[in-house]
């Protein structure tokens, strides 16, 4: 597990360092292009309707506005299956492993790629960007999102969207307080949440809602932190000193310095604390930041400041974390959906959606060199895109292992993390946590 150890300069976007995971085969599937120049390149209109499940994001609701578009120059309809990410992703499982044709298209997250490669439930779409690298322009996309989405050299899904985590503060409460710099270290980071919980406020705000994606995303940064592995010779080790420690002291941050009820937050749950200026600090994806300081909904635009995220005993972890369209095996309408996939993953349509839209967690290079989104994005004086960027660079693809039962170990997690803050201890919790898993490495 590779966990940064000290802040690198700004990485140029146009030479990202990423190692792509990305090869062709020798197949006849292909399909007319779309995106940037399929009314022009006069692509054949098809009447057919695609089914894609979607879990609740600013990026569905941005790409959503344009459907018409799509169908528009291509004649394919696209019905949404809008869901919450948890419940997406339980019903996509259990949809694949039945081998139901309901879904064309679905939104995998890069956690599972192995996993639903390995079962053969997801469509190879290598020979699909082959016949179309004209228009597909992979390399593009950031790299690490496309090898996140890949398994055994081979591309199972092209990414939508991607983030990292990040330290985001209330400048102004700093202020008040007498701080005069966002936190670098575990040790600094508690005791200005300490000093910032007062008067109605809270120091810090982080997710604490039970899941695979939701506790364990935010806590796996402090795990990594502190020098934890996941696994010893390729069994779970998660009830090690360390792993007790960054839960504790994880779950010390919510409890006493969050704000009430924090301890069953989801992400927008935090994100909305964070809003209503109510909470100096959290921890948490880069793409808060278009909310953060959306004038419509939220009360502390202009007044927040983003970092890295703070460092622990081994350095410190920023997450790597992307979802990308794919393709079931099952389904009936692969080149449609894949169609689809061109147009909504297309330079074209990302930096509209991201300049339209609250779109901060596009996947092309070119969308966040453009200067338009540049400008529109430009939050903490540009400070934003510096620290979300070398996140993403520095950002360790196994933040996370992508292991066939990474499932059921984030499960797993997800109710330890849990249990530690309804008040069991982090040694009894990590505990049972490692004797529930090692029943699926045997």
């Amino acid at each position: 597990m590779k966990v940064i150890k000290s802040s690198v300069s700004t990485v140029l976007l146009g030479s990202m360092v990423f190692l792509a995971a990305c090869s062709s085969t020798g197949s006849d599937t292909g399909t007319k292009p779309a995106g940037n120049n399929a009314a022009e390149s006069g692509a054949e209109k098809k009447s057919v309707t695609i089914t894609a499940a979607v879990q609740k994001h600013s990026a569905i609701d941005a790409l959503q506005a344009l459907l018409p578009e799509f169908e528009k120059e291509t004649g394919i309809k696209v019905k949404f299956e809008v869901l919450p990410q948890e419940e997406q992703d339980a019903k996509v499982e259990l949809t694949l492993a039945s081998g139901s044709d309901q879904y064309d298209v679905f939104l995998l997250d890069h956690m599972y790629t192995p996993k639903y490669a390995k079962a053969n439930w997801i469509e190879d779409l290598s020979p699909f960007i082959e016949k179309n690298k004209s228009t597909i322009n992979i390399n593009d996309f950031m790299q690490g999102y496309v090898s996140a989405l890949s398994y055994e050299g081979k591309v199972y899904a092209l990414p939508l969207y991607g983030e990292s985590t990040m330290l985001m503060y209330n400048k102004e409460l700093f202020e008040k307080a007498g701080i005069a710099k966002a936190p670098t270290t575990f040790d600094e980071l508690k005791e200005a949440a300490a000093k910032l919980t007062k008067d109605g406020h809270y120091g810090i705000v982080m997710r604490g809602q039970r899941g695979a994606g939701m506790n364990v995303y935010t806590w796996a940064g402090f795990y990594n932190a502190f020098g934890a592995k996941w696994l010893v010779d390729g069994k779970p080790a998660v009830n090690s000193d360390a792993a007790v420690q960054a839960t504790q002291l994880y779950a010390d941050l919510i409890t006493k310095y969050g704000p009430p009820g924090g301890a069953n937050f989801s992400w927008d749950q935090v994100q909305l604390a964070v809003q209503q200026g109510t909470v100096a600090m959290a921890i948490d994806a880069t793409n808060f930041a278009a909310r953060l300081e959306n004038p419509e909904n939220s009360k502390v635009v202009g007044k927040m400041g983003y970092a890295f995220v703070p460092k622990g005993p081994n350095g410190s972890s920023p997450s790597s974390a992307t979802r990308g369209f794919a393709i079931p095996k099952t389904s009936k309408n692969k080149e449609a959906a894949f169609q689809f996939i061109q147009w909504a993953l297309s330079e074209k349509i990302q930096t509209k959606t991201a300049l339209e839209g609250l779109r901060a967690d596009t996947t092309r290079v070119s969308v966040w060199n453009n200067e338009e989104y540049k400008k529109k994005f430009n939050f903490d004086n540009g400070n934003w895109i510096k620290v979300a960027v070398d996140s993403m660079n520095q950002a360790d693809g196994e933040y996370r292992p992508r292991i066939p039962q990474w499932k059921q170990m984030g499960d797993g997690l997800g109710i330890a993390v849990s249990s530690v803050l309804s008040g069991v201890s982090a040694k009894e919790a990590l505990d049972k946590a490692q004797k529930d898993i090692e029943k699926y490495f045997k």
